[in-house]
């Protein structure tokens, strides 16, 4: 699976969250905070690919971490990171 996030698109958090949750088809109970995206991609079991743009944002400081993270712990996750 591939998926391009581009964070300069999102204002909010909640926008990042619902967005991540539709293109990586988290389960409904997706608890929508950084504890929860943290183990649901730390869940992830098939090969998925996160291609990040607009990592300049401001919105984006608050999840780059969790995302490098789980992309350590969970080998079927990977980060592609593109600053501009």
């Amino acid at each position: 699976m591939l998926i391009l996030c581009d964070f300069a698109r999102f204002n909010t958090p909640d926008a990042v969250y619902d967005y991540l949750a539709a293109e990586l088809r988290f389960p409904d109970y997706f608890g929508r905070n950084l504890d929860a995206l943290h183990d649901c991609l730390t869940d992830i079991g098939a090969p998925t690919r996160l291609i990040l743009t607009g990592t300049e944002a401001p919105v984006a400081q608050r999840f780059l971490p969790i995302l490098r993270d789980a992309a350590k712990q969970n080998r079927y996750l990977s980060l592609e990171v593109h600053r501009e």
